[in-house]
């Protein structure tokens, strides 16, 4: 029974049972319709027939009955109506004179006499004085007027009557069709399957060489001669048979090979990492991957534009290669020669398949550094990049694509972090390391909402005689089990994840908040706060400023915003557009960490700055290192020029601070005076220097 369960099934969702079936549709539809059209006209016909009939019947029986209404013989006409309901099919008979007085009535129900109400037809007409009907599915009513000789309403006649004729004759007219119909079908539904099934036979052919086309065999043609759609179909199969081959080698390129470079892309070097690890694990050889991330790349890329940076992806993938295979000839290592990859954005990657120890590995990967340093002719520039490597050695380092790719990332990542231009080989230390800052970055999530960030205040004074200048905002993280960690435990961190500029705009709400205290408590001490790149390069951020003071009511002379030498050099236009606003409105500006960046005179003529800011690198060694001691003597020297105030960063020791003195600096801040203290603490502090009277210089030593 399966087999013929099976054979059905296949039979009845075949093209031909469908195409047949809709073909036995249109057929019973068509059928259906003229004779429903037919039907409809009969009726209409019968109907009328019916009407003129009943019609005709009381029009005769109101010529009877005008002068037994005209005398008013009730028994007359009773008599009359009661002959004619027995004699005819009306159900209900009644005369009305023009006084609407009931003169006689007739029922073929058993309902008492003498409670008649006047249908509203018999009113209408009694009161129009013509003849009136109103046909309710098979249910007819008639009223009839009678007049006299003499042209006057003597009153109605009214007929309701059952038309069971028009039901019986609708039914025999909907057996007949549905006779003719299946007819139809039996005779028409054979020759449409017949017909159906030879005009899609050529359908079978083309299934057959799609399922052959399936299975690689592209040499098939089709032949059909139908002069139809489907010989145009059978002509597209074979155009699209004829090019199948050269696309599936093209698709084959485009799955393997990276568009920009000719290079193998990532799905070929992990396929092929494959490969190399399983048969290493099997013989017991030794190969190795390495990472590569070019550094400065981006920076080029913005420059030059994306097309000059695809060719100059190219370049390098060019020399990635030569010295791979450079390194297989010098290796004697053809039969398996390395494999330079390219896995997207600025990320290589090359395999070496057979290496005798670690060192092997290192060599080709100090070569490629050296090589990637040597300078790129693009567009009549030369353009100088540098490379990150990570290696990662397997079996031991991992045996299969993704971990290998993976620990070599990782050590990238190190070497990168350290500098850039080197290579470095994994450890199984960097997995734990790359779970705990990921661990660390879930945590400082959680100290964002959890409000466990919390603002310390380091004082800045001056020069001249001790007093409280201002204090600069530093962000410290009150960690649940870790206690107060500083910015350099998880800084890095915040601007790897993304929160930096969440952190920044916090610490200026709250620093602003604070200083608003401070201010209410009567110290007219301004704040600084570092703004970071992130929130800096933010559209809103003169915005945000401005809300910052108007939610602390602080006033703006009150605020200090501070940023590293790279930022305001970065951009310097942008600079000049975003921080000028907020001087108009009396906030003061500062660079941080002046000196170690790459400043432009011609700029810092021009940039909206207030305050230079001394590295704290300098003022640490000033006094035993005459560069710079040299440097901190530049800078104050151009500060001056600039009519700019300056502070110094990091003082720890009296003679750091009478050797700055000396020089001319007006603002200190390190140690010396005050670590980053709590809120509170700050404000004791202020305090306590507006009400002490003693010299700076003794008092600086006390500290």
């Amino acid at each position: 029974m399966a087999p013929i369960r099976k054979a059905v099934s296949r039979v009845m969702r075949s093209l031909v049972m469908k195409f047949t079936i809709l073909t036995g549709m249109l057929i019973f539809a068509t059928t259906s319709m003229l004779m429903t059209l037919e039907s409809m006209s009969a009726q209409r016909e019968t109907r009328n027939l019916v009407i003129e009939r009943s019609i005709a019947t009381l029009q005769a029986a109101a010529t009877r009955l005008v002068n037994p209404i005209t005398v008013r013989d009730d028994t007359a006409v009773e008599a009359y109506l009661q002959n004619l309901l027995d004699s005819g099919n009306f159900t209900e008979l009644y005369v009305i004179n023009n006084h609407r007085e009931v003169l006689g009535e007739a029922y073929t129900d058993d309902r008492t006499k003498g409670g008649l109400r006047a249908a509203n037809l018999a009113v209408v007409s009694l009161g129009a004085g013509d003849l009136r009907y109103q046909l309710d599915g098979i249910t007819l009513q008639v009223a009839v007027p009678v007049y006299t000789e003499a042209r006057r309403l003597a009153g109605i006649v009214y007929a309701k009557q059952e038309l069971h004729e028009l039901v019986a004759s609708r039914n025999a007219m909907i057996q007949r069709q549905a006779l003719l119909a299946l007819f139809a079908l039996g005779i028409f539904l054979p020759m449409a399957a017949l017909l159906v099934g030879r005009a899609l036979r050529p359908i079978k052919t083309l299934t057959d060489a799609a399922r052959l086309a399936s299975s690689k065999t592209l040499d098939m043609r089709i032949r059909i001669d139908t002069g139809d759609e489907l010989e145009v179909l059978a002509n597209a199969f074979n155009r699209m048979f004829a090019r199948l081959d050269g696309n599936l080698k093209r698709i084959h390129r485009l799955a393997y090979v990276d568009m920009v470079t000719e290079l193998p892309n990532r799905e070929r070097f992990r396929k092929e990492t494959e490969r190399v690890a399983r048969r290493s694990l099997e013989e017991g050889g030794s190969g190795a991957v390495l990472f590569i991330d070019l550094d400065r790349f981006k920076r080029v890329n913005d420059s030059l534009g994306i097309g000059e940076g695809d060719r100059l992806l190219e370049m390098v993938g060019r020399r990635l290669t030569e010295v791979a295979r450079g390194c297989d000839m010098a290796a004697d290592n053809l039969t398996d020669p390395s494999m330079v990859a390219r896995l997207g954005g600025d990320e290589f990657t090359v395999l070496l398949p057979k290496i005798t120890d670690s060192s092997d590995a290192a060599r080709v990967a100090n070569k490629l550094v050296d090589a990637v340093r040597l300078p790129f002719e693009i567009s009549g520039h030369q353009v100088f990049l540098g490379a990150s490597i990570g290696v990662a050695v397997f079996p031991q380092d991992g045996a299969d694509p993704e971990t290998l790719m993976r620990h070599a990332d990782l050590a990238m990542a190190h070497a990168k972090r350290a500098g850039g231009s080197a290579a470095q080989f994994f450890e199984p230390t960097m997995n734990q390391s790359a779970f705990e800052r990921l661990v660390l970055e879930n945590e400082l999530r959680d100290a964002v909402q959890k409000d466990q960030l919390v603002v310390y205040y380091q004082p800045k004074l001056f020069m001249k005689d001790g007093g409280v200048a201002g204090a600069e905002a530093l962000v410290r993280w009150q960690h649940p089990t870790a206690g107060l960690l500083s910015p350099g435990a998880f800084i890095e961190a915040a601007e790897e994840c993304g929160l930096i500029g969440e952190i920044g705009d916090w610490v200026l709400r709250k620093a602003c908040r604070d200083a608003a205290e401070w201010r209410a408590l009567g110290l007219d001490i301004p704040v600084a706060v570092n703004v970071s790149a992130m929130q800096f390069e933010r559209e809103g951020f003169s915005a945000s400023v401005n809300d910052a003071l108007e939610d602390a009511n602080l006033p703006p002379e009150l605020l200090e915003l501070e940023l590293t030498e790279s930022i305001a050099m970065e951009n310097p236009e942008r600079v000049i557009e975003q921080v000028q606003p907020l001087r108009d409105r009396g906030v003061s500006f500062a660079i941080d960490d002046f000196g170690t960046g790459h400043s432009s005179l011609s700029y810092l003529t021009r940039m909206p700055f207030d305050v230079f800011k001394i590295d704290q690198s300098f003022v640490r060694d000033m006094a035993t290192n005459d560069h710079s001691r040299i440097v901190v003597e530049t800078i104050l020297a151009l500060a001056n020029s600039l009519k700019l105030e300056t502070v110094a960063e990091g003082v720890e020791t009296a003679e750091q601070m009478t050797m700055l003195r000396d020089l001319g600096a007006t603002l200190a801040q390190g140690f010396l005076f005050g670590r980053p203290m709590p809120l509170t603490s700050f404000v004791e502090f202020a305090q306590d220097a507006a009400s002490d009277d003693d010299d700076f210089g003794d008092t600086a030593v006390g500290i």
